[in-house]
């Protein structure tokens, strides 16, 4: 893989964004009193930007032309071979719904408080990870992708992890009609997840899913809490559809919603929405 130019899209840490820049009395309080949930803000801080610098010094050292810039300020992604970020799985997901051709590759900053199973470096392999794809024994891979309608209109950038069908409310039950191919069922639970091979590893695995092959053009479902009903027999709970498939959800809620790998995103519903949901959408060329 050639890479002339990259672009280094990095998180800030909560310390570095709420304390140092903010100046949040409310977190510098909870810093001050030595709070239990502040234990590894300066650890993280330190680590993270430790990352960010390791990996513009590799750059530089390759003769890669490399630019940086914050997370948040981020709108659109411009002529570039690779695109680098640094942080964890949530700035690994955000750059991939603005993502066009380019190879996504993720460096997790702080594996102290991230998991970052999206991120396939750290700062100390990072370099050896770049040699390789450069000499051709690492490759970027195809990475299938969810694509979301609501009344036959595309709602949402292509799905990397996942999509949580639900009440607007985590309290309040999910009430809908759902088709897999002719079989249909009406259905009260907490929700329907919906995962491409990505997330397979996910949310939707402490649902009672499993892991899918990463390549793998499909898509899992299951359904969360089922409530169950006397003298009615429940047959769509959990499944696989081929790419080509798809999952259909009448809303029988006025106040639902469908959200995208994570919270960030979020597609209201009301009474009578139909929501497609297939492995079609564009997938996303990566290193995972």
């Amino acid at each position: 893989m050639r890479i002339d130019k990259a672009l280094v899209v990095y998180n800030k840490p909560l310390y570095q964004l709420h304390v140092l820049e903010q100046k949040d009395p409310h977190y510098i309080g909870l810093l001050k009193k030595k709070h239990p949930t502040t234990r590894l803000w300066r650890a993280v801080h330190a680590m993270h930007h430790e990352t960010l610098e390791g990996v513009q010094r590799t750059l530089e050292l390759l003769g890669i032309a490399t630019d940086t810039v914050f997370r948040g300020q981020l709108k659109k992604i411009g002529n570039y071979d690779l695109v680098v970020t640094v942080g964890g799985d949530g700035t690994f997901l955000d750059i991939s719904h603005i993502l066009g051709n380019q190879v996504l590759l993720g460096v997790n900053s702080a594996p102290i408080d991230s998991t970052g199973a999206l991120c396939r470096a750290r700062v100390g392999d990072f370099l050896t990870v770049l040699v390789e794809l450069i000499a051709g024994k690492r490759k970027p891979q195809w990475i299938p992708r969810l694509k979301v309608k609501v009344n036959g209109k595309a709602v949402a950038p292509p799905v990397l992890n996942e999509v949580l069908f639900a009440n607007q409310s985590s309290a309040g039950t999910a009430r809908y009609r759902v088709l897999v191919g002719k079989t249909a069922e009406e259905q009260k639970s907490s929700g329907i997840w919906i995962a491409a091979p990505t997330g397979s590893t996910a949310a939707i695995r402490s649902a009672g899913g499993k892991p899918m092959p990463l390549t793998k053009p499909a898509m899992q479902y299951v359904v969360r809490e089922l409530f169950p009903e006397p003298g009615k027999r429940f047959r769509i709970r959990k499944g696989i559809l081929p790419k080509g498939k798809k999952l259909t959800i009448y809303s029988r809620m006025r106040q639902g919603a469908l959200f995208i790998d994570g919270n960030k995103i979020s597609v209201p519903l009301n009474f009578g929405d139909k929501v497609e949901i297939s492995a079609d959408g564009k997938p996303l060329r990566a290193v995972l």
